[in-house]
């Protein structure tokens, strides 16, 4: 299983998809609620054996995607060999965005994280 670690670019993310839900809903339990649902499905992710995702090295190397609702979650492993020791979510974008204009427009991948 691999050690799931947001990266601070996908905290900043699931903090504001939270607060547009909220906003949108009228309901902070109802946000909270999707970022829960969101969340375990990274672990979930996180736990499966071998390379998950999509390949999208078209927008970044070595970057993976999964579809969860209407959002895209972007992540990448440490290493692509056994064992994969961390999976590393760094963002989570509306699948209606632009993903090339999102991702030129992005730092590459930031140091700082949280696991």
């Amino acid at each position: 299983m691999a050690q799931l670690v947001y990266r601070a670019a996908a905290l900043r993310d699931l903090q504001n998809i939270s607060a547009w839900i909220e906003q949108q809903s009228g309901s902070r339990a109802t946000a909270l609620n999707f970022i829960t649902r969101l969340t375990d499905y990274c672990e979930r992710l996180a736990s499966l054996p071998g390379l998950m995702g999509r390949d999208r090295s078209d927008l970044r190397a070595g970057y993976r995607s999964t579809v969860f609702g209407n959002y895209v979650i972007f992540f990448r492993y440490a290493d692509e060999t056994a064992p994969l020791s961390h999976l590393y979510v760094v963002n989570v974008v509306h699948g209606a965005r632009d993903m090339d204009a999102f991702f030129a427009a992005q730092p590459d991948d930031e140091d700082g994280s949280t696991g």
